[in-house]
């Protein structure tokens, strides 16, 4: 039956057949929309993937600057401490004028000078601007509770801290001696190469830690993760436990016997004006009588050095630890580079300041 359309202009006429142009006309329209949606479906998933790809190469390109900022920082640093004169607390990045010929600038005695007034870089874990978007932190490792021949009364504190028990400590303490020595005894909570690998982990490899982060190797190390992360920067894998008031954080001075959080405290915020001389000094600066053996708190950081290297835009994740020791006296390095790992870490970030003396160029820093 031909289709038709109703007459308008007589009421109750018959319908006129549609013409063949009209029908086309109608088949083309459809046909042109149809192809309208195909071309905006294929240039939104066009638009879409170039919009994904651009995306993806912004952040290759800010991971490979975040690389190149902390290859530059770590470069500057590394030339910091082979140049520069680590007194007390810090290193100065513009040596004091001598004062008489014989002046050494690699000499670690200078009392006299005002550390104030020197463009320095302390080295008790402050967080400074690095290059770019790199921010840096430098740890003296000397006051740190050691991993090699730990102490247990100190370690117990720091376990308290973190809400741990003593026999939480024990076990971990234990399991720690079992894993660095040389025979396969079991302590009474250590482990042994058997409980490694009934739990499908690698055995012990019978010698000391070289790295900090090797505590998550223990068998305990999954369990505790979160804790053993928390306590991680006041650990070393050097001898350390030296009772260091100029570069000991709060929290592991609060592990020696009579220091509490309040006089803890107390010696960080104070040394933050000016590094302590000796233990006298730190007595009358802070007006209380600090536990401590004088002959055994040196005030003059040690040759071992942590720079932890982290990012603006990792918001402080994955930060890079790396040990160093200082061997000025050296014919090959001015210095060692012991460990190197990185450690995705939830941390506070901390607001780092600036440096007051750019460390950034060489002829600056002679200048």
């Amino acid at each position: 039956m031909p289709q038709c359309k109703p007459a308008v202009s007589q009421p109750g006429a018959s319908c006129l057949p549609l013409s063949a142009p009209a029908t086309a006309k109608g088949f083309a329209l459809i046909a042109v929309l149809g192809l309208l949606m195909v071309l905006s479906l294929v240039a939104a998933f066009i638009s879409g993937y170039a919009e994904q790809r651009l995306e993806q190469t912004f952040q290759l390109r800010n991971q490979l600057q975040e690389r190149l900022d902390q290859d530059a920082t770590l470069a500057t640093l590394l030339h910091v401490v082979a140049t520069r004169p680590l007194l007390q607390n810090a290193f100065l990045l513009r040596p004091p004028p001598p004062a008489a010929a014989s002046y050494d600038p690699f000499s670690r005695s200078l009392p006299d000078v005002d550390i104030s007034q020197h463009p320095h870089l302390f080295v008790d874990d402050r967080p400074y601007v690095g290059i770019g978007a790199a921010i840096f932190a430098l740890q003296d490792e000397g006051p740190l509770l050691s991993l090699l021949d730990p102490d247990r009364e100190r370690w117990t504190q720091l376990f308290r801290q973190h809400g741990l028990s003593p026999q939480q400590a024990e076990r971990f303490l234990d399991q720690l001696q079992d894993y660095t020595d040389q025979d396969d005894l079991r302590r009474l909570n250590g482990a042994t190469s058997s409980d490694y690998i009934n739990q499908g982990l690698e055995p012990p490899p019978q010698r000391l830690m070289i790295s900090p982060g090797q505590v998550f190797n223990l068998l305990d190390g999954t369990t505790l993760h979160d804790e053993l992360l928390a306590m991680l920067p006041f650990a070393t894998s050097r001898s350390g436990q030296l009772h260091n008031l100029n570069t000991a954080p709060a929290a592991v001075l609060q592990t020696i016997a009579g220091i509490d959080e309040s006089l803890a405290e107390a010696i960080v915020q104070e040394r933050r004006n000016k590094p302590y001389s000796d233990l006298s000094d730190a007595n009358q600066r802070i007006g209380r009588i600090i536990p401590l053996d004088p002959l055994a708190a040196p005030s003059q950081a040690s040759p071992y050095l942590r720079i932890k290297l982290w990012t603006v835009m990792t918001a402080c994740r994955q930060p890079i630890w790396l040990g160093l020791s200082s061997t000025p006296t050296s014919r090959s390095t001015p210095w060692d580079i012991d460990y190197l790992f990185s450690l995705d870490q939830e941390q506070p970030c901390r607001t780092p300041q600036p440096v007051a003396f750019p460390p950034l160029l060489e002829s600056a820093m002679d200048g």
